[in-house]
């Protein structure tokens, strides 16, 4: 019998050695911090302002970080910046002091799901209505433009809520017009009423139609809502679809819900209308109720003051770019910067050369509200980059956000939102930690009683495995959470599983009367098969969580995946290097099992 291969021994130093080293960085404790773009500080003001000691402040990475000891201490300087004019992009966030020889390895911590670290939890529903509402608005437009290229006369034409109705002759091909409308638009249930002069038509889009749009909707808001996500600065955020027709987002370590479902739920978006009319004729038209000049319509400002726009639109939402929030240079107010599409540029190039010495106005749209936030003269023509003023900072950088990552392609409603608070937060992780130390301790106290040195061996393997287990969702910057750490309590109690029937294995065979070192061998040998079989089934069950699970199941799923893989390494590798460095070099007579 060959002794244990030296290579398997490096490995194992090797894994150890590493995992060691990715847990290292979960020892650091964060604090909360305001991140702030160094670009945008004044940093004797902001100390001034918030009376922020300097030797809580970081400059790294283009970057000023400021330390705070609680988030009460936190939200307060936050609030405080909020109504100043100090800077134009900042966030909540949390900083750990890291060392430097670690951050150059890229050995982080582990992110904290929402249970463990407290924040906001947002379930979020498309609305069916207006996608329908939408789709039956497109479908009468098509529906019109493919009678009319057909040369087919209808006697009435008319839209409903929920159908589309067309009147036609007697003597019209009807069954040719249903094929020609089915061939070009699929998807349509279309039912024919036959009356004595006329027939009706009553169009309606199929379910499949209906699931499509939906799905497409939801697909693509999940998109723009990553972005919107992304730009609040929050780490490891959780989006997934759930059904149908509905979002979940979770963001872990945020504190200002308020302003976060703002954002995620709004369809804002702006248009560009040039003024009509005098300001006589506004009033005149809010009396009236009615616009009283011809292409017009009726808005509100802010002070509720009437005015009218054209029906035209210069540059609406789907030209815009880009944007960022920012203070204009002659009034230092807050200010939003526009970027345009190149056909977007034209067309406000060419009305703005057209119109100079008019008014234009800039309307905030969102869902069925629309509201003029500014109207200028048009002093000179501009095209591709220009500023919007009459906001408040907030105001100016929450519609930055929103421009920048586009409008929701169909309205959301948030149906469930859920706060978990830091205080909730470390209670969880407390009782997290002591469940598994208590099980750690109860599960290492019988193998060392039953199995002696053999269960102290197991004991080493098992601490181990736990490492490891932190090192991977370190490594990746998994997000750990409460049901995760259910997981890795199970799979201490797997580990210590396949220790037993290695260690029973043995002891059979010294009951056969075989020599310590062959017991060794053959145990190990005969044991794991039995072992990997058991491991395989539940790894299998644990992928099938993982790929279709969400939210509790797959944190759970996620440390049981890399449990189960990491308690084999350390239950068949580990253990049979460390019984063989003891045992097999001493040529013992005995074992103490």
């Amino acid at each position: 019998m060959s002794s244990y291969p030296r290579w398997k021994y490096f490995l194992v130093l090797l894994v150890l050695l590493a995992s060691i080293i990715y847990s290292l960085p979960n020892l650091y404790h964060s604090k909360p911090a305001i991140e702030i773009g160094i670009e945008d500080v004044n940093v004797s003001e902001i100390i001034k302002t918030l009376s922020h000691p300097k030797d809580a402040i970081i400059y790294k990475d283009n970057k000023i970080t400021l330390l705070f000891d609680n988030t009460e201490s936190q939200l307060l300087s936050y609030d405080k910046l909020r109504k100043t004019n100090l800077l134009s992009s900042y966030s909540l966030t949390s900083y750990i002091d890291l060392p430097d020889w670690l951050r150059s390895i890229n050995a982080y911590p582990m992110y904290l799901g929402l249970d463990l670290k407290g924040g906001v939890h947002f379930l979020l529903q498309v609305d069916k209505d207006n996608i329908e509402k939408n789709l039956l608005r497109e479908i009468e437009s098509d529906v019109k433009s493919i009678l009319i290229e057909n040369k087919h006369r209808y006697m009435a034409f008319t839209k409903t809520d929920n159908k589309v109705e067309i009147k036609f002759s007697i003597d019209k091909p009807i069954e040719s017009i249903i094929s020609i409308i089915n061939n070009q638009i699929p998807n349509l249930d279309i039912n024919k009423k036959t009356e004595k002069d006329f027939v009706v038509l009553h169009i309606t889009p199929s379910t499949e139609l209906i699931n499509n749009d939906i799905k497409s909707a939801l697909a693509k808001n999940l998109t723009i809502l990553r972005s919107r996500v992304d730009e609040l600065g929050v780490s490891q955020p959780i989006l997934q679809k759930q059904g149908q027709d509905r979002i979940i987002i979770q963001l872990p370590g945020l504190q200002d819900s308020t302003r976060a479902k703002g954002i995620l739920g709004s369809t804002a978006t702006l248009e560009f209308r040039l003024t009509k009319g005098t300001q006589e004729d506004w009033y005149n038209s809010k009396i009236n109720g009615v616009p009283t000049v011809n292409s017009s319509s009726l808005y509100k400002m802010r002070d509720d003051t009437p005015i009218l726009l054209s029906r035209k639109v210069i540059v609406g939402g789907a030209d815009i770019k880009g944007a960022n929030s920012g203070f204009d240079a002659d009034t230092n107010s807050p200010a939003v910067f526009v970027n345009l599409s190149d056909y977007g540029a034209s067309k406000m190039l060419d009305t703005t050369n057209k119109n100079i010495g008019n008014r234009m106005a800039v309307v905030f749209v969102e869902k069925n509200k629309s509201e003029v936030i500014n109207v200028a003269v048009i002093r000179e023509a501009f095209s591709k980059r220009f500023q919007i003023t009459g906001l408040n900072m907030d105001e100016a950088q929450d519609l930055s956000i929103l421009l920048r990552s586009g409008a929701l392609s169909a309205p959301m409603e948030i149906v469930e939102e859920r706060t978990v608070g830091p205080s909730l937060g470390e209670s969880n992780i407390l009782a997290g930690k002591n469940s598994m130390y208590f099980g750690l301790f109860l599960v290492a106290l019988f193998m060392l009683i039953y199995y002696r040195l053999f269960g102290f061996i197991a004991n080493i393997a098992l601490i181990a495995n736990i490492v490891i287990i932190v090192a991977i969702l370190s490594l990746f910057q998994a997000t750990l959470t409460l049901s995760g750490i259910a997981g890795i309590v199970l799979t201490v109690g797997m580990a210590v599983d396949a220790n037993v029937l290695i260690f029973e294995r043995i002891r059979e065979e010294i009951v056969n009367g075989s020599s310590p070192n062959a017991s060794i061998y053959s145990g190990y040998q005969k044991a794991f098969s039995t072992i990997s079989d058991a491991n395989i089934t539940t790894l299998i069950a644990a992928i099938a969580l993982l790929t279709i699970g969400t939210g509790a199941v797959k944190g759970f799923a996620i440390t049981l995946v890399i449990g189960i893989l990491s308690s084999m390494f350390t239950s068949i590798v580990g253990t049979r290097a460390l019984v063989s460095l003891i045992y097999e070099k001493r040529n013992s007579r005995s074992l103490s099992i």
